[in-house]
């Protein structure tokens, strides 16, 4: 009789461990597992669960220029060119100049994926290839900007100085070095301006072939 006590004593001890070993592989019930978290990918997608964010063309900070062409295939070149001259609005477009077979906008920057795309999914239509180059003009911007200020510094105390002169000779010399340092703003101020206007734009021309 003592002997069956002690062989279910050891079954039941033995029963515990390989329960207990088996429930050890296991997280902790407050442990949550995302497969996101590890960069996993869901059957028959291409991208981690959540999707990818597109990253911005540039940093608002910039002044970048751009430039570039795409040639594009198709079976009517006049009418693919009248047909994405009408689209010109949808990628906030202006008309730079257009033809038979090509057309040249000036548009947003940050349009220029969608005008790929769109023209990537047009029935007919085919992306040859594409080319754009960038003129960051970041630095040069923010130079004439300090220049723009330590002017009109000089500016301003040519003005006291004009209103202190006492002869004709002092107002005549104050009067030419105002007329210099205005040159010099409207030089500067031309440049800003330009920079502004061509800034986060890009020329693109689209051949139709």
């Amino acid at each position: 009789m003592a002997r069956i006590c002690v062989c279910v004593v050891l079954l039941s001890l033995l029963v515990g461990c390989a329960t207990t070993a088996g429930y050890s592989r296991l997280p902790p019930s407050d442990v949550v597992v995302d497969s996101t978290a590890r960069g996993e990918f869901t059957a028959g997608n291409t991208q981690p669960r959540g999707g990818l964010k597109e990253a911005p063309l540039e940093r608002a900070d910039l002044r970048i220029e751009r430039a570039g062409w795409i040639n594009v295939d198709t079976r009517n070149e006049a009418d693919a060119a009248q047909k994405l001259r009408r689209m010109a609005a949808q990628f906030d477009a202006t008309v730079m100049a257009f033809s038979t077979h090509s057309i040249t906008f000036k548009m947003p920057s940050l349009r220029l994926e969608a005008l790929l795309e769109v023209i990537g999914q047009v029935e007919g239509w085919s992306i040859d290839e594409f080319d754009f180059s960038a003129l960051d003009r970041t630095g040069e911007y923010y130079s004439i900007e300090d220049r723009l200020e330590s002017t009109q510094a000089v500016k301003a105390r040519l003005l006291q100085l004009l209103e202190a002169a006492a002869t004709l000779d002092e107002v005549l010399k104050i009067h030419t070095k105002l007329e210099d340092v205005q040159k010099q703003l409207d030089n500067l101020k031309g440049t800003l301006r330009n920079i502004e206007l061509t800034a986060g734009r890009v020329d693109v021309q689209i051949t139709f072939s």
